[in-house]
């Protein structure tokens, strides 16, 4: 079963243009409609957004810590989710009590990497591949782990990082991201915050 907190949201104008407003941990964001892939929807960018980052790593702790998750430390993909894993890490260690001082960064290579998976992004069409470094796959065999993401769309990425946790050994806790794409099928056991929803 998927995990929603009900974050609010709403779709306002500003200037001619449509936004939704999401408030996060108390803060508002207004993210932009845009055209992707041939559907207008709420565009998500963590990308270089501290404070959103921040707000979302909070809700998401808590989520997560609600719906009795445990796990050792955090599978995301390169680069954009890397604050947003930092930040879980370090509010989950502050909740929790735990020593989280490392997580793990899928590559978008395969270098020569034995544990690799081939995925298709939404905003990406073609194919690429995906690795964990060797010594990163030692370091998760046999640990709980978090899979976290900005947006759960179409879902490749997402398989792709499940097949490397399994390839290497893991066992996935849960699976977080700040928001999902209206209308697509979600996974089992997916923690969310938000519905990006369709433009008109």
């Amino acid at each position: 079963m998927s995990k929603i907190n009900g974050t609010p949201t709403e779709k306002i104008v500003k200037e001619g243009n449509e936004y939704l407003r999401v408030n996060m941990d108390g803060k508002d964001y207004d993210l932009p409609f845009k055209v992707l892939a041939g559907k207008k929807v709420a565009f998500l960018d963590i990308s270089g957004q501290v404070s959103l980052n921040e707000s979302a790593a909070a809700d998401l702790v808590e989520l997560l810590a609600d719906g009795g998750v445990e796990f050792d430390t955090i599978l995301n993909p390169v680069s954009k989710s890397n604050a947003l894993a930092h930040s879980i890490a370090l509010r989950w260690n502050e909740k929790k009590g735990t020593h989280i001082d490392y997580t793990v960064v899928a590559r978008k290579n395969s270098d020569g990497n034995k544990v690799q998976a081939v995925y298709r992004s939404v905003t990406t069409p073609r194919e690429q591949v995906m690795s964990l470094t060797d010594d990163d796959a030692e370091y998760l065999r046999g640990k709980k782990i978090l899979v976290v993401d900005d947006v759960y769309g179409g879902g490749g990425t997402t398989k792709g990082l499940m097949e490397l946790a399994e390839k290497a050994g893991a066992i996935v806790a849960a699976h977080a991201v700040i928001a999902v794409e209206a209308g697509v099928e979600l996974p089992k056991g997916i923690f969310y915050l938000f519905t990006l929803p369709l433009g008109e």
